[in-house]
């Protein structure tokens, strides 16, 4: 069930989205969504919550003294697909380079690791997944420093056999990497118009891409005053109203909806 705009407060910003709730959960790096709950992600723990109350219903920490948890440093974002929770991590700042993807099992009020995906070094440090309605993997691997994170990736893969096997890669627009200062590309989820949209580090907007009908991956527009501050996004995909979840880092997970511009394009479309 959907958070209805009549059950909570409802704050506009100068672009008209709205910010729909705040919960109290801390999150570091990111949240996802599914129907029934959220899940609020930080370096090495995840909150299972419901999104009505916000309540947490189940917690997971990686437990270092596990072979299988030892790796874990830099839990990055999430994104549900099915009744499984897959997540970016990387071991940045330690080794930039040695990325994986976690997937948790999250069947009813469970939240349990799974399986630890080995990405291919040499990208950069992957901080956000997401799949696509046609069934594609993408992922963002960043690059850090001004001047060096215009290197930062996007990648297209396909799942198959179990391994995420690379089809194509994008570097980002000018106009994106300009935003991101020293920093680079913390979240990415797409929408249902057919638009990537993207943060930063720490910037309250999100930046919208498409890949144009040459291939190109470009810059289409920025959405500012989501009342989240970079790090990882998450469209909530259960719902027929365009709502975005975010963080603020450490504080909460905060629900906004984006409201349809005048053009008609915007947000998440049935």
């Amino acid at each position: 069930m959907g958070i209805a705009a009549a059950e909570v407060e409802v704050v506009p910003s100068e672009s008209g989205n709205v910010i729909l709730k705040k919960f109290p959960v801390k999150a570091s790096q990111g949240v996802a969504v599914d129907g029934k709950w959220f899940y609020a992600i930080s370096n090495t723990k995840i909150s299972k919550c419901d999104k009505k109350s916000g309540k947490v219903i189940a917690e997971w920490e990686a437990d270092r003294k596990k072979k299988a948890e030892a790796h874990f440093k830099h839990l990055n974002s999430g994104t549900v697909v099915g009744e499984k929770l897959y997540c970016a991590h990387s071991r940045f700042p330690l080794a930039a380079n040695d990325c994986t993807v976690e997937i948790f099992g999250i069947a009813g009020e469970v939240l349990e690791h799974m399986e630890t995906i080995t990405m291919p070094a040499g990208h950069g440090s992957l901080t956000w997944i997401d799949q696509h309605d046609d069934g594609s993997w993408w992922m963002c691997y960043a690059v850090y420093g001004k001047g060096s994170n215009k290197q930062t990736k996007l990648v297209k893969y396909r799942r198959e056999d179990g391994r995420f096997i690379e089809e194509r890669s994008w570097f980002f627009p000018k106009e994106v990497v300009a935003k991101w200062g020293t920093m680079s590309c913390s979240g990415g989820s797409w929408g249902r118009d057919g638009n990537l949209y993207v943060t930063g580090h720490d910037g309250a907007e999100a930046y919208v891409l498409k890949i144009d009908e040459a291939g190109g991956l470009v810059y289409v527009r920025t959405e500012k005053q989501l009342g989240i501050f970079g790090q990882a996004i998450a469209w909530d995909r259960s719902l027929d109203k365009p709502v975005l979840w975010g963080i603020v880092k450490n504080q909460f997970v905060s629900l906004t909806l984006v409201s349809e511009k005048e053009d008609g394009n915007h947000g998440i479309k049935k």
